[in-house]
């Protein structure tokens, strides 16, 4: 992958659902992974024959960039989580988002794994 690029990945883990970003979180990327968010979260809804999304993880280890749009993303992802009952975990942040969540008091929107 190429400095700066944007890639978003999903999966079904029983009642997880696991999404790895990698990347800048930026005005440039923010709506369409906030986009390929909903609908990774949709098709999971209408695919997940079993029990519902309760847990939504999202693997942030790869995000090498985050600026105010992309925190807007992650908050709309924990909004998505809200609005099924789940929570939401952001796992590996990079001190640069780690820093991020804390200065504008978003850490605590989220559980913080690794």
């Amino acid at each position: 992958m190429s400095a700066g690029a944007t890639r978003i990945a999903g999966a079904r883990d029983g009642d997880r659902l696991l999404i790895t970003l990698q990347g800048s979180l930026d005005a440039m990327s923010a709506e369409a992974l906030q986009s390929q968010l909903y609908d990774l979260t949709q098709v999971q809804d209408l695919i997940g024959l079993g029990a519902p999304v309760r847990q939504i993880h999202i693997d942030v280890a790869g995000v090498d960039f985050c600026d105010a749009a992309g925190l807007r993303m992650l908050v709309a992802a924990r909004r998505v989580a809200e609005a099924r009952q789940a929570t939401c975990h952001l796992h590996d942040p990079q001190p640069h988002l780690r820093w991020l969540l804390l200065a504008t008091n978003a850490a605590g929107l989220f559980h913080l794994d690794g």
